[in-house]
């Protein structure tokens, strides 16, 4: 049998052991957020060098006319009003907007999730094949039950989630 001193080494050796892995995969997160950071930053480099057709370390609107994004907000991305944007204006509009995409999709799939969530949990529902998509907080119900009661009821479901804007439901009744 173990002595109290022994017990309190190996819970000391594990302790520390726990924190040392624990701080190689904070510091490898880190490292690999940096180089995400940096390879972001270097394709957006590449794609101003690209686009800069002229070689003037800036972009006109004729030279970015091809990039949707800037043809339709070319004035807002160049914040000093020059009618150019250089390297910093064009990275910091692109990221900005890239981002802003990626947090409206997340929150599609958050809302999804939680409509299904709820459609499996409800009893006159969750044996139903209802296929949920969501784009911009629009839900779009699709399939098919077997009552006007389900398709109702889905639709309730779908649109008391928060986030969500608008249900389309196009749920069908099965025919026999």
């Amino acid at each position: 049998m173990k002595n109290n001193s022994q017990t309190n080494k190996s819970y000391l050796k594990f302790t520390l052991l726990a924190m040392t892995l624990a701080g190689s995969a904070l510091s490898a997160q880190a490292f690999a957020a940096e180089d995400l950071s940096d390879a972001t930053q270097s394709a957006y480099a590449t794609s101003f060098k690209e686009l800069d057709l002229d070689g003037s370390k800036t972009l006109t609107e004729a030279e970015i006319k091809e990039e949707k994004l800037f043809a339709k907000h070319f004035a807002v991305a160049d914040k000093d009003n020059d009618g150019t944007l250089d390297e910093q204006e064009y990275t910091n509009y692109k990221s900005k907007s890239e981002q802003k995409a990626v947090k409206r999709v997340v929150k599609d799939s958050v809302i999804t999730s939680k409509v299904k969530s709820v459609l499996l949990r409800d009893e006159g529902l969750k044996s139903l094949k209802v296929s949920v998509k969501t784009n911009h907080g629009v839900v779009l119900l699709s399939g098919f039950v077997e009552t006007e009661d389900q398709i109702k009821q889905a639709g309730r479901v779908a649109s008391e989630i928060e986030g969500v804007k608008a249900v389309e439901n196009s749920l069908l009744i099965k025919k026999e």
